[in-house]
């Protein structure tokens, strides 16, 4: 099965956040309520949008890498 291809530039819910990341919505929706994460909020209910790179950086400098020892 080949690989998904994402741009930085997708702009995306936080449902689509949990299936990229691999996590239950649940968790997605505690890691976007974090200090600093860049959420935009569009007004009204379930209009929570990221920019997929933009999350990915803070993503980046917020968790580290598991290291393998």
């Amino acid at each position: 099965m080949d690989k998904p291809v994402f741009s930085e530039t997708d702009v995306i819910t936080i449902p689509e956040l949990a299936k990229r990341l691999k996590i239950d919505k649940q968790k997605a929706y505690d890691i976007v309520n974090e200090r600093g994460c860049p959420l935009y909020d569009l007004g009204g209910e379930r209009q929570k949008r990221l920019i997929w790179g933009d999350f990915l950086d803070w993503f980046r400098q917020r968790y580290r890498a598991a290291s393998g020892s």
